[in-house]
């Protein structure tokens, strides 16, 4: 009589053991979602076994900021993310947080975030206006060709106008800013900084005393007037066109190229960099230095002051930077305040596919 063998009914680890653990599911947040995650109070990934990589990811964001800013690049987040975070972008506010206090107490200097260019052609202005209306990219009445600046300002309005880009800045008092105590970088000659940085300074007080724009004509009869029209002192930058070429690809000028009833018109306003590095302060400067404030008596110290303060619009600017900061503060207030209805951690579809987007 053949064996017969009673099978043993399954028990409950048996069951854990044959079937597959279900997969953690984990919403990707947006860049914009971490910063809110952060700001509400919600902890970082890292633990304290973590404190060591921590560490190390502030101090490759320190040497990054120094390498960029030595090459004159800006800092962007999205080079933060690759070459410093990896795999724990959300840990982004601790590192740059730590990074940037480390920077001032250490070096002296500051990350400062570099501001948007200026909508000032008539394209980019149209892209404005394409803001409120979202058009859909597969539309089929062809209005699916958005243009590039309408891409770009909603773009920045994702961002709430931020651009994502730093920049160096010393924060040091203004005795030791001395060129005797901070000369001009040896790379490639303190000669050759010297001479690039007071074209760049020279030309940035053009564009600012000519009310934030300078037709191209206009800096060609100015450039000849100190005999750099055609050719520079700087080495390697032989031909002043070159030379021009490398501000704008340094950030500190941009070249507006615009077709007006079939006439092109030229015209240059200062870059993102250039209004950091240099900005109101830096022409202000220059400009004392050229009419000899020091040896001025105090009236026409005072008429100067006057004469500066109207030629680059100082009260205007003023103005004009509370009404962008009070419209940035009630976006934030806003979103803040839809992030608090849900749940920590946790974004709408529809702010997980701009972040996808965005990427």
């Amino acid at each position: 009589m053949p064996l017969i063998r009673k099978r043993r009914p399954p028990t409950q680890e048996d069951a854990s053991d044959s079937e597959p653990a279900p997969r953690a599911q984990r919403r990707r947040l947006s860049p914009e979602a971490e910063d809110e995650a952060y700001d509400d109070g919600a902890a970082p990934d890292a633990t304290q076994g973590d404190s060591g990589s921590l560490d190390q990811m502030v101090k490759k964001l320190v040497r990054l900021a120094l390498a960029c800013e030595y090459a004159r690049i800006p800092v962007r987040r999205t080079e933060i993310t690759a070459k410093v975070l990896g795999a724990q972008s959300r840990q982004f506010n601790a590192v740059f947080a730590e990074a940037r206090l480390q920077l001032q107490s250490v070096f002296g200097m500051e990350m400062v975030e570099l501001p948007l260019k200026d909508r000032v052609t008539i394209a980019q202005k149209r892209g404005v206006c394409l803001l409120p209306f979202h058009v859909p990219r597969s539309h089929p009445s062809g209005t699916n060709q958005i243009s590039e600046a309408a891409q770009k300002s909603q773009t920045a309005q994702k961002n709430n106008g931020r651009s994502n880009a730093w920049t160096l800045v010393s924060t040091l008092p203004h005795a030791f800013r001395d060129p005797v105590i901070l000369p001009p970088p040896k790379i490639p000659t303190t000669q050759t900084e010297s001479q690039y940085t007071a074209l760049y300074t020279f030309i940035i007080s053009l564009v600012e005393l000519s009310g934030g724009t300078l037709k191209d004509s206009a800096l060609d009869r100015y450039l000849k007037r100190v005999n750099a029209n055609d050719s520079t002192v700087v080495d390697g930058y032989d031909r002043t066109e070159k030379l021009l070429q490398r501000m704008i690809k340094d950030g500190y000028l941009v070249k507006i190229r615009e077709n007006q009833g079939g006439e092109e018109t030229i015209e240059w306003i200062v870059g993102p960099r250039g209004r950091v590095e240099v900005g109101d302060e830096g022409v202000t400067g220059l400009v004392k230095t050229v009419f000899g404030a020091e040896d001025a008596d105090e009236e026409q110290r005072r008429e100067l002051d006057e004469r500066i303060q109207k030629s680059l619009r100082l009260d205007e600017k003023a103005h004009e930077q509370a009404q962008a900061t009070q419209q940035r503060e009630q976006v934030e207030g806003e979103r803040r305040r839809k992030g608090g209805r849900k749940r920590k951690g946790e974004v709408d579809m529809e702010e997980e596919e701009d972040g996808e987007e965005d990427e």
